[in-house]
C-alpha cells in the first residue's frame, strides 16, 4: 500500500513538473524498472551532453554549430552534414517526440546514437563556435554562471 501512494505522488509530481519535460515526453510514467539506456543515450534524450545548445547556457560556447544551425541534439541526429554518417530520418515538427522514442527504444538506434556522442565528444572542436559567436537567440542564456561572469567583467 505505501509503495502504491508514493508510485501515485511521484506520478503526480512527474505530471505537474516544470523540469524533466524532454524525459516525460519519452517516459511519461513513472516506474521502478530504470531505462536500459546507457549514458549518451541520456545525454542525447536530455540535451545534456556535447552540444553548443547545451554549452551556451554556460557561456562556453556559441549555440549555433559551425554549420550555421543551432547545435542541439536533434540537429547532430539529423542535418548537421558533419555528423552525416550518424543521421536519423528528420521527422516532422510533430513527430520529433516519435523520433525520441523510436530510437531510444531500438537497440541499433542507440549504438548508433552513442557513435554520434562519441564522435560530437571526441571532434568537438569541429561542430562549435567560439562563446562570442552569434547565437541563435537574441537573448543571453540566463545562468547563475553567466550572471556571475558578467559581474567579473
Amino acid at each position: 500500500m505505501f509503495m502504491n501512494l508514493s508510485l501515485n505522488k511521484w506520478q503526480q509530481d512527474w505530471d505537474s513538473g516544470e523540469t524533466g519535460k524532454a524525459i516525460f515526453n519519452i517516459l511519461p510514467k513513472v516506474t521502478l524498472t530504470p531505462a536500459s539506456w546507457s549514458r549518451e543515450s541520456n545525454l542525447f534524450a536530455t540535451g545534456h551532453g556535447p552540444f553548443p545548445s547545451y554549452l551556451y547556457t554556460f557561456w562556453l560556447h556559441s549555440d549555433i554549430c559551425t554549420c550555421g544551425e543551432k547545435g542541439d541534439p536533434l540537429h547532430y541526429a539529423t542535418s548537421c552534414h558533419m555528423t552525416l554518417s550518424y543521421h536519423f530520418t528528420k521527422p516532422s515538427a510533430e513527430n520529433t517526440q516519435l523520433l525520441w522514442k523510436s530510437v531510444l527504444s531500438n537497440k541499433l538506434s542507440r549504438i548508433k546514437l552513442s557513435k554520434l556522442i562519441s564522435f560530437l565528444t571526441e571532434d568537438e572542436n569541429l561542430i562549435k563556435q567560439p562563446p562570442n559567436a552569434t547565437s541563435s537567440s537574441d537573448s543571453e542564456p540566463v545562468s547563475l554562471l553567466h550572471q556571475g561572469l558578467r559581474l567579473m567583467d
